[in-house]
């Protein structure tokens, strides 16, 4: 996104997403029904006066959670697999439960549900809901909503997107997408990928094998545990720390706050613009130091460290890498 877009082109780009996200869900949920799936729809009414609490609990399938009208909440579940599986309605209620209690919701696997059956559970809700939701095995997709958000998977992808407050997504095993989230990312996957768009308090981001991709992030910290993993920070408007093993590091942002980034053996490469201040300080154990700008000199060959201030000096950069290489243009 331009830096200079008006902020109402902004909320009408937001709001064209979330229109196009909730089209979408719908659309996949009226394919399932003109096949072999079973579908069960449930809906609660619910108090404009204060959030609604959505707390769900499941084994396996795939979560959807989305804003579709305030005053209600309304869960739909959907067979999904092989048709010959599919239960009649009678036995898919008997796969879950719901209790209610004022405006908090909770969703769980009913004590004798099959393990077996794959199911899409599509839960609409108010915007003012706050979600607490955990699964096993499958996908969970979240967005159009107040928040905030907590949503664990064991082995899955989450997705979360158009949330205005806090947001924390885990998993062993998947990857992690965020876009358009106003309040603080917490982001963990064991192996897998995370990436980032449009979060402007920042995030926290930690994969123990995978990539990172961060794109118009405030104060933001990145952390590749182990393998080639790369890191990607693009318009970062804050503070950033990243740390790799032996991925590659690639940062292409005006340095608006302090930056430090590490790694074992992977390059680091930074891509400032020019005229931009900055105090730059690079130091490397065993591996090259490459500086392609008027503004800055080159190190000599074999030099182990430099401390440059470029127009002037400004926000710090600092850049340690044990036998990696270090880019600067």
């Amino acid at each position: 996104m331009d830096p200079n877009t008006d902020e109402t082109e902004v909320c009408f780009d937001m709001r064209l997403k979330l229109i196009r996200s909730m089209v979408g869900i719908g659309a996949i949920a009226g394919c399932l029904q003109l096949g072999s799936a079973q579908q069960i729809r449930r809906t609660f009414a619910v108090s404009l006066a204060e959030p609604v609490t959505l707390h769900v609990e499941l084994e396996q399938g795939d979560l959807q959670i989305g804003y579709a009208r305030d005053g209600e909440v309304t869960i739909t579940v959907v067979t999904t697999g092989n048709p010959d599986a599919t239960p009649q309605a009678a036995s898919l209620a008997d796969q879950f439960r719901v209790e209610t209690t004022n405006n908090h919701v909770e969703v769980r696997n009913s004590p004798g549900s099959s393990p077996k059956l794959r199911l899409i559970y599509q839960i609409d809700v108010p915007y003012r809901t706050e979600v607490a939701a955990s699964l096993e095995y499958g996908k969970a997709q979240i967005s159009g909503m107040m928040g905030p958000v907590n949503v664990q998977v064991g082995v899955g992808d989450i997705h979360v997107s158009h949330v205005a407050m806090d947001t924390q997504a885990r998993t062993r095993m998947g990857d992690l997408g965020f876009d358009v989230v106003g309040g603080r990312i917490e982001a963990q996957t064991e192996q897998g990928n995370i990436a980032c768009q449009r979060a402007y308090q920042g995030i926290n981001a930690v994969t123990g094998y995978g990539d990172i991709s961060l794109a118009l992030v405030g104060t933001s910290a990145a952390t590749v545990k182990t393998g080639g993993g790369r890191i990607d920070a693009v318009g970062v408007r804050g503070r950033l720390l990243a740390s790799a093993s032996s991925g590659e590091i690639f940062v292409r942002a005006v340095p608006h706050d302090d930056w430090y980034l590490s790694s074992i053996s992977g390059t680091i490469r930074l891509q400032l613009p020019h005229g931009s201040g900055f105090d730059l300080d690079l130091g490397t154990n065993s591996g090259e130091m490459l500086i392609t700008r008027s503004d800055l000199k080159n190190p000599d060959a074999g030099a182990r460290h430099t401390n440059q201030k470029a127009n002037g000096g400004g926000k710090r950069i600092e850049v340690r890498t044990e036998s990696g290489r270090i880019v600067v243009s």
